[in-house]
């Protein structure tokens, strides 16, 4: 089964990333984003150097500088090496999906509840004679949404004219 690179890089988003720059600087971070020329976005990132002895010096102790750098774009064609470090960070700002059956609390939506229409306004009980609509749903008033009546009788002594 092939797996296409774009697809392989989806299934890494959110992990936890090390990346190797060609200057041999290393990027750890959570990765968010790509692109097609594989520049790459880390969060919370983390950039390790690692510090080279000079000649006739003795070693330090820390052989390794570390720097906070919070959102990074790393370019693509730099990066020699990706690797996961790390599974995705637990989020517990995200949205949460309740159950369904759930009680939900005060702010949760719920449908409201409106009061029935007695059965008059909805035209009777069966075998007696509707009563009127309710008001305000009778329909258009007079004079308001449409022509006069005397404009939308034919015509009939008058041809169109062609």
């Amino acid at each position: 089964m092939t797996i296409s690179k774009n697809n392989k890089m989806m299934s890494h988003l959110n992990y936890r990333m090390k990346a190797i720059v060609q200057d041999s600087r290393t990027f750890v971070g959570y990765f968010k984003a790509f692109d097609k020329h594989m520049n790459i976005i880390l969060a919370d990132c983390e950039e390790i150097r690692m510090i080279k002895p000079k000649p006739g010096k003795p070693k330090p102790t820390n052989m390794e500088e570390k720097r906070v750098l919070g959102l990074v774009l790393l370019r693509g064609d730099k990066i020699i090496s990706l690797s996961v470090d790390g599974p995705p960070a637990k989020d517990d700002d995200g949205i949460k999906i309740p159950k369904v059956g759930a009680l939900g609390g005060p702010g949760a939506g719920r449908p409201a509840v409106r009061p029935m229409a007695p059965m008059g306004a909805m035209g009777g009980m069966p075998g007696q004679p509707p009563m009127m609509p309710a008001p305000g749903l009778q329909g258009a008033v007079r004079g308001v949404g449409g022509p006069a009546m005397g404009m939308m009788q034919p015509g009939f002594g008058a041809r169109p004219p062609y």
